[in-house]
């Protein structure tokens, strides 16, 4: 008898010794490819958003009108940027909680509240004004002050958990606003160099480690340790947990914090152009889906017991922005297949129906673990949502379905027509109110709306014309057919328009009639507002003028045709120019002097450097002579004609087109085909 107990002990703890064997997550992830993020060469110049003009845009046209959370109008009404840069430069000093109170009505002055204050700061700016002003200089005074002192250290024990967070959330700022802080050279470098030294160093360092243990799941579901984990963990005492006794474990490597550096690592390694640092991201993100079950489930934020909902919506916010941060990359993320066989949009299918009354039996079933439960019982979330306690905090509820449509409005409007068509930005934005403030909570500091929106804008006016496209396919159902006829012919309206744009901006191409080359005609047209101010020829001239009026390009203002090139385009709608039909002998060309405004600021100096380079063809370096007609034989005209136009399309995109309108607004009346003894070009 006591043999056999003693081999019963030897076996029972073999197999606690195998369960209590840590699995490295770099040999754990060896076992599977992904192969769409492995082996991914990181840009030179990479950013989250492309240009921080249409941020500001996106924000004053969907904002605007945006509550303020009431911890970040007591701080911005109480000196709050001095008051939490103050606080937090004492970062490990700084416990989770403090218990001391700030303001009568109960907000703590802590590391949680002030980098909330700064995260909204930094996005919607002066909360005391009715319009968005953004600031980031809280942000910029946090970076340099950490990244030039000791004083953001690792912390132990549950206080770990604010330096990794606040760190994740200080790097999310950063990949917004990094080219828009005013930092020199040197202060980007030692910000940088902050980060990666901090970003570099493994979550669960030695010491964590052996006190909070890894994360052990098994690959298949087993109700029978599921229970006997959850008795283990109710008895109050969770040792047990970490030293084998049981297939499933709850740790840090797999949760929010786990996620937070995860993203973390990616956002610097890409910020940086730290190739070492990024992989290590992919690392931990490989690791990471396998955690997500079969049916979806993100198994470390279904397992936190009455907890288990209101932390499995923050799957959707970390799952987003790895979407995000691998579109920038042109990788679909949501089309990416994790261990378990499914993909990860079908994990975002499951985790949007944590929204319905009844929670998923595939949340409940590991909900009974009770990891992490603080204290909030999973049988909870066998009731209804209107019969389930209410604490203050909600945590038994899912939550603002419309924040998490914000957030992950990428895979909505891809793949949730259903949602998207009830839920789009202008419907939204009717009833912008206090669940817009979620977008700033414990552990959220980018705005996906505003960063995919804005890059939207980036892309320009043919992507305006494809989104346009799709909100017609995706309202076609709920509209009447006169409307749908409306929007079809708005639509061909706008293609027509880009047609004839990329008409217009196509250079003129040269034919040869008998022993000529002649610059080809084009329905561009001059219209006077005034009579030309005649100049006396001068050598060379056929006729000079200065002209006022306006260029038109099948009878519209060129303006219309790109909206986003306006700043360039209307300038062609209230024309003071000096131009002049030049010939000599058997070459005709037409000049234009741009050494008056508007044109001396753009086309002045790099006429002067081409001219240098290719020669001059007739007058100065002050005008730009365009080449109308000249003998086939003339090759030094011809080549001096060629190296121009070549060194002008390799001038930045506002000086090319300048050239190509300048360019084909010489071009002959037709009655120079008819044997006129004069060319006019359509100026004059």
């Amino acid at each position: 008898m006591k043999f056999l107990i003693l081999i019963f002990i030897i076996f029972f703890n073999i197999s606690a010794f195998s369960y209590e064997k840590l699995i490295d997550r770099n040999e754990l992830v060896k076992h599977f490819t992904i192969k769409e993020i492995e082996n991914i060469q990181i840009p030179e110049e990479w950013s989250l958003v492309k240009d921080i003009r249409y941020y500001d845009e996106v924000i004053q046209d969907h904002y605007k009108d945006m509550g303020t959370p009431k911890i970040v109008r007591e701080f911005q009404a109480n000196n709050g940027d001095q008051l939490c840069f103050d606080h937090l430069k004492k970062f490990d000093s700084i416990i989770y909680k403090t218990d001391g109170e700030a303001f009568k009505t109960g907000t703590q002055l802590d590391w949680d509240s002030c980098i909330m204050y700064a995260k909204f700061r930094q996005f919607f700016g002066n909360t005391l004004k009715n319009i968005p002003d953004r600031n980031t200089d809280l942000l910029k005074n946090y970076l340099l002050y950490y990244s030039s002192t000791d004083s953001f250290k690792l912390q132990q024990g549950d206080n770990h958990y604010s330096y990794w967070k606040t760190l994740s959330m200080l790097a999310q700022m950063y990949s917004i606003e990094k080219d828009h802080l005013e930092l020199s050279d040197k202060e980007i470098k030692m910000i940088n160099e902050w980060f990666i030294s901090r970003a570099t160093v493994d979550l669960m360092d030695i010491k964590l480690q052996a006190k909070r243990g890894r994360c052990k799941i098994p690959n298949e579901y087993d109700e029978e340790d599921v229970l006997r984990t959850a008795k283990i963990y109710a008895s109050g005492n969770a040792e047990p947990i970490f030293q084998g006794k049981t297939k499933y474990r709850g740790a840090d490597d797999c949760g929010t914090i786990s996620n937070a550096h995860t993203v973390t690592r990616l956002l610097i390694g890409l910020i940086t152009n730290n190739q070492e640092l990024f992989d290590k991201g992919i690392i931990d993100l490989k690791y990471l889906m396998t955690f997500i079950d079969k049916d979806g489930v993100y198994v470390p934020y279904a397992y936190r017991g009455g907890l288990a909902i209101s932390y499995s919506r923050e799957f959707l916010f970390y799952f987003s922005v790895f979407a995000e941060i691998f579109h920038t990359l042109d990788i679909n993320f949501y089309e990416i297949t994790v261990p378990s066989g499914i993909k990860i949009k079908d994990a975002f299918d499951f985790h949007y129906t944590i929204w319905d009354d009844i929670v998923p039996n595939e949340i409940i079933k590991y909900a009974k673990l009770n990891f992490g439960n603080k204290k909030h019982d999973w049988t909870e979330l066998l009731k209804p949502k209107k019969e389930r306690k209410t604490d203050g905090l909600g945590v038994y509820l899912p939550g603002w379905k419309e924040t998490m449509i914000r957030q992950s409005i990428r895979y909505v409007q891809t793949y949730r027509n259903d949602l998207f068509g009830n839920f789009d930005d202008q419907l939204y934005r009717k009833s912008l109110g206090y669940r817009e403030q979620n977008l700033f909570g414990a552990n959220h500091a980018l705005n996906l709306h505003a960063v995919i929106r804005a890059n939207e804008r980036y892309e320009g006016y043919y992507k305006n014309i494809e989104d346009e496209k799709q909100l017609v396919a995706l309202n076609q159902k709920r509209l009447k057919e006169n409307a749908k006829k409306l929007k079809m012919e708005k639509q061909l309206q706008l293609e027509d328009q880009m047609e004839k744009f990329n008409e217009l901006i196509s250079l003129s191409k040269y034919i040869k009639e008998e022993q000529f080359l002649i610059i080809d005609n084009n329905q561009l047209n001059f219209i006077a507002t005034q009579n030309p101010i005649i100049n006396d020829n001068k050598e060379f001239e056929l006729k000079s003028a200065r002209i006022r009026g306006k260029l038109v390009y099948f009878n519209q203002n060129l303006k219309y045709f790109n909206p986003d090139k306006s700043n360039i385009l209307y300038h062609f709608d209230k024309l003071e120019f000096k131009t002049a039909v030049l010939k000599d002998g058997e070459t005709e060309a037409v000049g234009f002097f741009i050494s008056d405004p508007p044109f001396d600021k753009y086309l002045l100096d790099i006429n002067k450097k081409i001219v240098e380079k290719c020669g001059r063809l007739i007058k100065s370096n002050k005008w730009l002579v365009i080449l109308i007609k000249t003998n086939v034989n003339n090759k030094k005209i011809i080549n001096q004609q060629k190296c121009t136009r070549k060194s002008y399309l390799q001038e930045g995109e506002e000086i090319q087109l300048l050239y190509k309108i300048i360019s084909k607004s010489a071009s002959p009346s037709k009655s120079t085909r008819a044997g006129a003894p004069m060319i006019y070009p359509v100026w004059m």
